[in-house]
């Protein structure tokens, strides 16, 4: 049975005002951020913290497997390494367990490590993997979407308000993702200025950890990937780098309304007063179906994805300017925004989706109908990831940055992966 039918079966017994959450629970395999492989906890690999000249296991050496990671996706070979330690070969003494997962061991030398490895690929995995499931989201869309401003600000409100709405709380993988979030968030935030766009040859996860308070929920372990737009039409690009949008769990697909046809000349002129770049080339939002098409979802059954999609439309403080009532009213509710308090509040996430839906079937209807047909699990949304527009990558100083309704999209893949619980008031 898929997780569609599973999911809709579960999620119709239930209370029509009141829809609770039946998360998964353990034992967890762990799932790889990298290769995508599934393991059980204890095939884990270690990195040694320590070599040993003249004992063939414990010498540096060249990590072949790592390096045929590193080959497939074009990274740098690397020379010789710490050794991989394997913990079937030590006595159970020397294996340290947190809820019934191998965390550390200490090798022959009784020298612990608590570097654990992909026995498939010899990357380093999240801390947290096997401790609860790991949750991977693919952020998509064309080049100039806003990918990248779009995951800072939404990691900035996930981390310091939304969580806590929720009873949880969420903090970067490792101090090496934290200190890369939190650059991109003081250039935003405390220097008003944009981040750099994601290099194409960029494709490393960022790694968070999610846990709610209530200790019955296993922690979730989620792994972003932010595809460059250039990536996104480069069938080689996507062909070596795009494995993980398949195996995702969730995908966040971002649309700029400048990719609208329709809409371009009308949001030039209408914002002319902000002096915001528009430029005139721009990928069309159906151009990125048709690799995601050609790349993963042709090969699957009847030719549609089953993976939960949020279509993101980006950028929406750009449309309160169109004085066109045909398009999208002033007062409408995409440009107010709204806090999800301890549920996912389904009226609210009914009334946004609808209007943009219906904003979608005017303005790009090839767009919205390759959607209806190719993804069986949609969500519509606006969101501003500033709250204004950007001038030569500079945001002005004296415009005080509001992100509205960027976690919508968020908070609607983890109601759709049946970890937070749907309400109507």
């Amino acid at each position: 049975m898929g997780f569609l039918k599973i999911f809709s079966e579960s999620r119709k017994k239930q209370n029509k005002y009141y829809i609770k959450a039946t998360y998964e629970k353990g034992p967890f395999m762990i799932k790889c951020p990298f290769c995508f492989k599934k393991f059980k906890t204890d095939q884990v690999v270690f990195r040694a913290s320590h070599s040993e000249k003249g004992d063939p296991e414990y010498e540096k050496t060249i990590d072949e497997v790592l390096n045929e990671y590193n080959k497939k996706i074009g990274k740098g070979l690397l020379g010789e390494i710490n050794p991989v330690v394997r913990a079937e070969s030590l006595p159970e003494s020397n294996k340290t367990r947190v809820d019934k997962v191998l965390i550390e061991i200490k090798d022959k030398y009784d020298i612990s490590t608590n570097e654990r490895l992909c026995p498939h690929c010899h990357n380093e995995l999240p801390i947290t993997s096997g401790r609860g499931p790991s949750k991977i989201i693919s952020v998509v869309g064309a080049s100039q979407a806003g990918k990248s401003v779009y995951m800072t600000t939404l990691l900035y409100v996930l981390e310091r308000y939304t969580s806590e709405r929720i009873d949880a709380s969420m903090i970067a993988g490792s101090s090496t993702y934290n200190d890369e979030i939190r650059e991109n968030q003081e250039r935003i935030f405390d220097r008003n200025i944009m981040p750099d766009p994601t290099p194409k040859q960029h494709m490393e996860p960022l790694i968070e950890n999610f846990k709610f308070k209530d200790d019955k929920i296993p922690p979730i372990t989620l792994i972003f990937y932010d595809v460059p737009g250039e990536g996104m039409t480069d069938k080689g690009y996507i062909e070596k780098h795009g494995e993980h949008i398949k195996n995702s769990d969730g995908i966040i697909f971002l649309v700029d309304p400048l990719q609208m046809r329709a809409l371009r000349k009308k949001i030039n002129i209408a914002n002319r007063e902000f002096k915001g770049d528009f430029t005139e080339k721009y990928q069309e939002s159906k151009d990125i179906i048709v690799y995601l098409f050609e790349n993963f979802i042709s090969k699957q059954s009847r030719e549609r994805t089953p993976i939960p999609t949020a279509v993101v439309i980006t950028k929406s403080d750009m449309l309160k300017n169109l004085n066109d009532e045909e398009y999208i009213s002033k007062n409408s509710n995409i440009f107010k925004n709204y806090n999800h308090r301890k549920f996912f509040n389904l009226n609210e996430f009914e009334n946004i989706d609808g209007e943009v839906r219906k904003f979608l079937a005017r303005v790009d209807s090839a767009f919205k109908g390759a959607m209806d047909t190719y993804f069986k699990t949609t969500g519509y949304f606006a969101v501003s990831s500033l709250g204004c527009n950007p001038h030569n990558l500079q945001i002005d100083s004296s415009t005080s940055i509001n992100p509205v309704r960027v976690d919508e999209p968020f908070l609607w893949l983890l109601y759709c992966m049946n970890y937070l619980d749907g309400g109507r008031e």
